[in-house]
């Protein structure tokens, strides 16, 4: 097979038609991507802010960008407010012969069809912009310009949306909204922002509905840059490529199964003619010893949430394929009790999964995955289950053993108080410590015995760390010990490399079996700091407000904005996160919910902890503070648009002594908490200070309906202020 380069070569003397498609969010700074078009149009491109609701903002912004990349540009003043008269304008018509190359901007695709088709026919601008690209001249377009340029063209829904309703003509109604794109890409059927957020399931109804057997889903800050019957990726993530040629579907519409999924990464190429994705050259086979998982996700988040897509073929592609080839991941539609569930499997000899490891990160290829999705009605009864994620179930749960959450360190400041809050709960049994999310663990332990001593308990440093807990895992007569102690408790420190040594290549270690044990038995188990966000089922593993607001759910450490991961999953009653207070980590809180599905988040302040009982449904709040229980069951959320949007969340301070009931959501208050309305008036400002250290127009806090003790929150914050 001849590399790129050559099939490139050989597409531009064959005068191959030349196309930047963008997935949304390109950032000024993308060199690579800037550096292509540059190349494609020669350095000279005219811009079209015709799909933007502010075009003469966006055409200034979008002209900086490029004048910052050398490339001689200017704007054209075509818009809805004036397509009548500037689709037939002369003068544009020249300037589109003129530059040769063109460059839409985000928005809304429909402006731009509206505005360059009249009355169905094709306008002379559009005519020009046609004849320009048959010369050689680059098309080019991100987000609202990338989805205009197939030929069925997707408008607006949410993955759930689609798979839950399927088509709908109605815009304010729930479903797939279609139309019809320019043709520019005749491939397939393009989607933008596509792993950011979450876009498979509407992708591939519609597919289904326009009959396309092939869908290109190219993620945010990344181009698919195409030349003749050739393209290659570049930019911050990659294109998933969608193969519906082998489909089976079932007779009532509700599975589409041995479908091809494909992720193609920066550097890499697609044979468009084939339609088959190639690595690039800096890919190359896993080693053995960079094999990382054994078993499937202990988590169970959002199939169509942030990038967790992503991470499951991510997963699979560093598995070790004697053990682990498939995984699945599932979204359930509250209202309707419908849940969707996307399989993927990477078969040997069928599928590819190659890495390379820059100094910047792993990056991976993904190729000919088999893939399902499946739509069932799921029992009252099964929908309250999977609503509830009741964590980790390998061992019977026993009710009245506590998860006891300190909110903060209890090697700092009011630890002393927490452990003694703890010693009422723990009496004078032995608590084994396990100081594994530090990078300095027999320092950590060592330092947690002495606190522990001085409060009066009795501790024993158990020894698992990353590096040997597979040795302990194999020891039986250390996990009996284990298994037989009154409490654990896990130091607090990097989250991450708790649960990486909790699920040890992603299988349940014998040290977790060990633990789960002890709790069956009644033995509580103590999580501060960092470790109380691990024993979530969906974790908070990274980010701060500021960033989840801007940017929303990332994949990993690597690049700005939310991470989210797979917890340990003892609790199951929503997303834990710590410090509230002094981080300002109420808005990272109520994203990690909105964006995982989640109905409760559960915020433990500093110096404070949270006893929770009857697995996570029932929660009593100790210490100073107490925590903020974050609910979003009667909330209105926007995930799909340039704007993150969590209307109507409610706020409750459960202060100590109080008891939040999540069954019922009730909160049993012990005695009134004169601090509580102070404390969400706090919370509430930093909130507002993340959000205006942004600098983005549009950006609000409120909090309204209030009462003594809880609030109901209105969040709205620009996170692609114009989406050029």
């Amino acid at each position: 097979m001849a590399p790129w380069s050559v099939l490139a070569e050989r597409a531009a003397a064959a005068g191959g038609k030349r196309l930047a498609v963008i997935g949304g969010r390109l950032e000024d700074d993308n060199v690579a991507v800037y550096g292509e078009m540059h190349r494609l149009s020669g350095g000279r491109i005219l811009v079209f802010p015709t799909a933007s609701g502010e075009p003469a903002e966006v055409g200034a912004e979008t002209r900086n960008a490029f004048l910052s990349h050398g490339f001689e540009v200017e704007v054209c003043d075509l818009h809805e407010g004036n397509a009548a008269r500037a689709a037939f304008d002369p003068g544009i018509i020249e300037k589109i012969a003129a530059f040769g190359s063109v460059y839409f901007t985000g928005g809304d695709q429909a402006k731009i069809v509206d505005a360059l088709l009249r009355d169905g026919a094709e306008t002379p601008v559009l005519a020009a912009i046609r004849a320009a690209h048959g010369r050689g001249g680059l098309v080019a377009g991100s987000s609202a310009g990338a989805a205009m340029m197939s030929g069925p063209m997707i408008l607006g829904g949410t993955s759930l949306e689609s798979v839950v309703h399927g088509l709908t003509s109605d815009p304010e109604a729930p479903g797939l909204l279609m139309g019809t794109g320019l043709g520019f890409f005749g491939f397939g059927m393009v989607d933008q922002h596509f792993i950011k957020r979450g876009r498979l399931g509407r992708l591939i109804v519609g597919m289904q509905s326009a009959g396309a057997r092939w869908g290109f889903g190219i993620d945010e800050n990344t181009a698919l840059l195409v030349e003749g019957d050739v393209a290659r990726v570049r930019g911050e993530y990659g294109v998933m490529l969608v193969d519906l040629r082998r489909r089976k579907t079932d007779a009532e519409g509700r599975a589409v199964q041995e479908f091809r999924l494909s992720y193609v990464d920066d550097g890499d190429w697609i044979d468009l003619r084939k339609l088959r994705g190639h690595p690039g050259a800096a890919k190359r086979r896993v080693r053995k010893r960079e094999l990382a998982y054994r078993a499937p996700a202990n988590s169970r988040r959002n199939v169509f949430g942030a990038y967790a897509l992503y991470d499951l073929m991510a997963r699979l592609v560093l598995g070790d394929p004697a053990h682990y080839t498939e995984d699945r991941g599932e979204a359930l539609d509250v209202r309707t009790g419908i849940n969707a569930a996307v399989t993927l499997e990477k078969p040997p000899r069928l599928s590819r999964g190659l890495i390379a490891t820059p100094e910047t990160g792993l990056r991976m290829t993904a190729l000919n995955f088999r893939a399902e999705l499946v739509r069932e009605h799921l029992s009252e009864a099964r929908a309250a289950d999977r609503a509830g994620r009741r964590g980790w179930s390998a061992e019977s749960v026993n009710p009245g053993a506590p998860l006891i959450l300190l909110g903060s360190s209890p090697l700092g400041e009011g630890g002393g108080d927490l452990l003694r809050a703890v010693r009422d709960l723990v009496g004078n049994g032995e608590i084994g410590v396990i100081a594994a999310a530090s990078a300095e663990p027999a320092r950590t332990a060592a330092d947690h015995l002495r606190a522990l001593e001085r409060a009066g308990l009795r501790g024993i440093d158990l020894g698992v760390t990353i590096d040997t807990v597979e040795y302990v895992s194999a020891d039986p007569d250390q996990l009996n010990r284990i298994a037989e102690l009154d409490a654990v408790l896990l130091c607090g420190g990097n989250q991450i490399r708790l649960v990486e040594t909790m699920l040890h290549r992603g299988e349940e270690s014998g040290v977790l079996r060990a633990i789960a044990r002890a709790h069956a038995r009644g033995a509580a188990l103590i999580a501060p700091s960092g470790a109380a966000a691990a024993l979530s089922s969906v974790m908070i593993a990274g980010g701060s407000s500021e960033e989840a607001l801007r940017y929303g759910v990332t994949s990993d450490l690597g690049h700005p904005g939310l991470v989210i991961q797979e917890g340990i999953g003892f609790l199951g009653a929503g997303i834990v996160d710590q410090n509230l207070i002094s981080s300002g980590r109420l808005g990272r809180l109520v994203v990690a919910c909105a964006e995982e599905n989640e109905r409760f988040g559960i915020g433990v302040c500093e110096e404070s902890a949270v006893v929770a009982t009857a697995n996570g449904a029932r929660l009593e709040a100790r210490g100073r503070h107490g925590f903020v229980l974050v609910d979003t069951a009667a909330s209105a959320l926007e995930l799909q648009s340039d704007s993150f949007v969590a209307k109507d969340i409610r706020l409750t301070v459960v202060g100590p002594g109080d008891v939040a009931d999540l069954a019922t959501g009730e909160v049993i208050r012990a005695i009134p908490c004169a601090a509580s309305p102070t404390l969400l008036e706090r919370l509430a400002a930093n909130l507002a200070r993340d959000v205006d250290s942004r600098g983005a127009r549009g950006a609000r806090v409120r909090l309204h309906s209030r009462g003594t003790l809880s609030a109901v929150l209105d969040l709205e914050s620009p996170r692609d202020e114009y989406d050029a």
